[in-house]
């Protein structure tokens, strides 16, 4: 299904983060690729946060991420996952060109070519 998907350039990062969703009623998957060296939330300024209300857990499929999560900063590779609740500060660099699975519940609104799920 993912192949289905055209990417779509996430927002001000432009062609450094692309994303392809899956929606259905309450949550999204997204395919994400992220070029390395890019932080989010500001590529300008590592150090920033963000915080937002939906609950997200990220799976590496390939790749290595460096998180900062309420403080604590995590290394992340292939085959591991990290849970965000609502609310809680984070950020995050690619370490190496990425892939990953995101989740978000409740549905986020993020700009996207989504397919919806039945």
């Amino acid at each position: 299904m993912w192949d289905e998907i055209e990417p779509t350039p996430l927002g001000e990062f432009g062609e450094r983060v692309t994303i392809k969703a899956l929606t259905a009623d309450v949550a999204q998957v997204l395919r994400v690729e992220i070029t390395e060296g890019t932080a989010i939330p500001n590529p300008a300024d590592h150090s920033e946060q963000e915080v937002h209300p939906m609950e997200q857990i990220d799976v590496i499929l390939a790749g290595r991420m460096k998180y900062v999560v309420d403080g604590r900063e995590l290394i992340l590779g292939p085959g591991e996952a990290l849970g965000i609740p609502g609310g809680v500060p984070h950020s995050a660099i690619a370490l190496e060109h990425t892939t990953m699975i995101e989740v978000f519940t409740p549905i986020p609104n993020f700009p996207t070519n989504e397919i919806r799920t039945p």
